[in-house]
């Protein structure tokens, strides 16, 4: 009996596959399809919609002089003031006086300023998705201040940005600033 029983299950499944191949060849149609290996049709397409028609401010290129330079110069400043840090904790580590407490110190210093420049590199990113054109964002102990333009702030904006910012890194709302540039 139990033979008889794998036997019909085993035919009960050699037809429901030989349906299920049919149906699929059948109603696929004989559509031949020819493309080539890496070929892409939307690569530099234009899109057009009713909100991508209008000028927009958000591009770089639209921005004025003293916006860019301002930009330039606050990513400038901040990536020279965490490679002080981190060369002082480079030099800390390279002591060979130097005490386990000052070993554990700077490579606590290090290790904090690359989980910073991780998060603001996120934070910014995410908020160029957003819609933000330039940003620049700082991590401290103190919290996290965001510039941005101010011709793209709108209603809503300083809470999108609080968001993106408490979501890469935890931050309490009231601990971030924002700065209309």
């Amino acid at each position: 009996m139990k033979k008889f029983k794998r036997q019909f299950l085993a035919a009960g499944l050699v037809l429901a596959l030989g349906a299920a191949v049919y149906l699929n060849w059948t109603l696929s149609g004989t559509k031949s399809v020819s493309r080539t290996l890496g070929e892409s049709k939307f690569v530099n397409a234009t899109v057009s919609t009713s909100e991508t028609t209008k000028p927009s401010k958000k591009t770089n290129a639209n921005t004025s002089g003293k916006e860019s330079e301002f930009f330039t110069k606050a990513r400038t400043n901040r990536d020279k003031i965490q490679d002080k840090v981190i060369d002082t904790a480079k030099e800390t580590l390279d002591l060979e006086n130097a005490s386990e407490k000052e070993l554990s110190e700077a490579q606590n210093q290090v290790a904090k300023i690359l989980k910073n420049f991780t998060l603001q590199d996120s934070i910014e990113t995410n908020l160029k998705a957003k819609g933000f054109s330039d940003v620049v964002c700082y991590l401290s102990d103190d919290g996290c201040t965001v510039n941005v333009l101010k011709s793209e702030m709108k209603k809503g904006s300083e809470m999108q940005i609080k968001a993106v910012v408490t979501s890469a890194s935890n931050i309490g709302f009231d601990k971030i600033t924002i700065n209309a540039v």
